[in-house]
């Protein structure tokens, strides 16, 4: 090996130490916040228990029973905040609005980080809708029937049917949207009872349902057959 060689070779690895470790594996985000037993599902492994700092990776199941919670951040300082009783799984991130996580049951609260100012064009899906965000805070509810209710704490969020994704409704801050099944989203209607996890100024949240979220519990580690239907 030549001297310029081996000062490229030294030089790459110095650069990679200072990457966290969970960056230099590509994964998807990092565990912060875990409270009691939030369950991690990996393909056929055992699932097996999380705890702060863990890193994520593109496929994993996050699983929360009535009791626990956690923060997931990403790599662009994006953070999903998962409720008690709530079923995710993590997307690979592709297209132009790329989508990131998959909400099967539960309660989320989503704040979309600007890369450096600009917009950051992220999507989500579940049972029943795809949510598009360009930079902003919203929670997402979905039932056991794979009923969706979206809020926005700010910014804009476009909420469609996951059949029809063509046919968008916009949602501003302090209002929300529902999808069932078959069924477009409703209109945009102001918010008057408050969703987990919502801190909007005059905002009061949703109408019930994120309180009445998840009444039966996800079980935990290894329960992935309650955790209501998959798309």
């Amino acid at each position: 090996m030549t001297r310029t060689h081996f000062k490229f070779a030294a030089l790459v690895v110095l650069l990679l130490a200072t990457v966290p470790t969970w960056a230099q594996n590509a994964v998807t985000g990092q565990m912060e916040k875990v409270k009691g037993k939030v369950s991690l599902v990996r393909g056929q492994a055992a699932p097996a228990l999380l705890h702060n700092s863990d890193a994520v990776q593109v496929g994993d199941e996050i699983l929360t029973d009535r009791k626990s919670s956690a923060n997931l951040r990403m790599p662009d300082g994006s953070t999903v905040q998962i409720y008690p009783n709530s079923h995710v799984v993590l997307r690979p991130g592709t297209g132009n609005f790329k989508e990131f996580l998959n909400l099967l049951l539960g309660n989320v609260r989503v704040q979309i980080e600007k890369l450096s100012g600009r917009p950051n064009p992220k999507s989500m899906t579940t049972p029943t809708a795809i949510i598009a965000v360009r930079g902003t805070i919203f929670h997402v509810a979905v039932n056991q029937d794979g009923d969706t209710q979206v809020g926005v704490d700010k910014g804009l969020v476009s909420v469609a049917n996951l059949l029809h994704p063509e046919d968008e409704v916009m949602v501003k801050p302090g209002y929300m949207v529902s999808v069932r099944r078959g069924q477009q989203p409703t209109q945009p209607q102001m918010m008057n009872q408050m969703m987990p996890g919502m801190m909007g100024s005059g905002m009061s949240g949703m109408s019930g349902m994120g309180q009445g979220m998840g009444t039966r519990s996800t079980g935990g580690m290894g329960s992935r057959g309650t955790m209501g239907p998959k798309p």
